[in-house]
């Protein structure tokens, strides 16, 4: 079939793919802003403090805009249509427009794990769980800056001939990576979690949160197929429409887990009836990734605690027969 000049495929119709892709962006990037917006709120009207993970989160949102803006313009030149649709030129115009896309799909998803990372450090004061989330970190960052570095050198679309099988590579070795990352991000809370005596509320909160992270790893496990896929692929640009739709997913879906860690003290001010905290008792906000001022119960009296900081893990010692135990809890 003859190729088609790049102004026909400007002007051509989106197809099914296309459409569908703008679809589950639209879908996925509301509820991420939704969610992102109740953070804001929370920190102007309740908490009154703009928090860290609330930075990274917001650089994180604005980086899948920019991801869906670079896919549009890849629209407008064969991403999410068949090979044979078009010209030699459409492709050359496609791979030069192709790196700052790549570029943003390997940033944004380390981004959005490093907001989740910096709750995690702070909800356990323990020396060996700090060193394990900060060294999470430290591979998140460093095999990211690796990819990165390895997709605008050697591996950059505008190199021609023999970049395609790089930058798959590159994308092969990410996926996996990301699927690695993902599962420690949700597991690394777990322990610490299971040492507490939560109510049977708080610990469908938990069940909800580590669900949506499940969702992000699904994500990620699902587009790695299609990933390895491009090696043999003669539908390149179609297969990579594919892939594209798993990742903006994944991008948005990490958005509303990072941002729901955290929406705790907005829920029970502002939907008491929703609250997650210690049934029995009035909650203060005692919760995983909840905010400061808890009401312990079973100590005979009711004690309201302090903390150095809206996530640091405290013990409380209680005298039982003359012998201390110690109850933990996240304030």
């Amino acid at each position: 079939m003859e190729g088609l000049s790049p102004v026909s495929i400007v002007g051509a119709p989106y197809n099914s793919l296309q459409i569908g892709t703008v679809v589950a962006f639209s879908i996925t990037y509301f509820f991420a802003t939704f969610f992102l917006v109740l953070r804001y709120i929370q920190a102007v009207k309740i908490v009154k403090k703009f928090e860290l993970d609330l930075a990274i989160l917001t650089l994180a949102w604005g980086l899948g805009m920019y991801y869906m803006i670079t896919l549009v313009q890849l629209m407008r030149v064969g991403w999410a249509r068949h090979m044979w649709e078009l010209s030699l030129e459409d492709l050359m115009v496609f791979n030069d427009i192709l790196l700052p896309n790549t570029l943003t799909y390997l940033i944004t998803p380390a981004v959005t794990k490093m907001a989740m990372l910096v709750v995690l450090f702070q909800i356990n004061s323990s020396v060996i769980y700090r060193v394990v989330v900060a060294a999470m970190g430290i591979s998140i960052f460093a095999y990211t800056l690796t990819l990165t570095s390895i997709t605008g050198g050697p591996c950059n679309p505008k190199n021609g001939a023999g970049t395609t099988k790089c930058l798959m590579n590159v994308a092969f070795a990410q996926a996996i990576l990301n699927i690695a990352s993902d599962i420690g991000v949700i597991i690394a809370p777990i322990p610490t979690i299971l040492s507490l005596n939560l109510s049977l509320k708080q610990k469908m909160s938990v069940l909800v949160l580590l669900a949506v992270g499940s969702a992000v790893v699904i994500c990620s496990i699902a587009r790695t197929p299609y990933v390895k896929a491009l090696e043999t692929a003669t539908d390149l640009t179609y297969q990579e429409g594919i892939l594209g739709v798993w990742s903006l997913v994944e991008i948005n879906l990490g958005i509303v887990c990072g941002s729901a860690m955290r929406l705790k003290k907005l829920i029970t001010t502002w939907l008491p009836r929703l609250g997650l905290g210690t049934s029995g008792g009035r909650s203060g906000g005692a919760t995983p990734f909840g905010s400061a001022g808890t009401t312990l119960k079973g100590t005979g009296n009711n004690s309201q605690l302090g903390g150095k900081g809206p996530y640091q893990l405290h013990s409380i010692q209680k005298e039982s027969g003359g012998n201390e135990s110690t109850d933990k809890i996240l304030v």
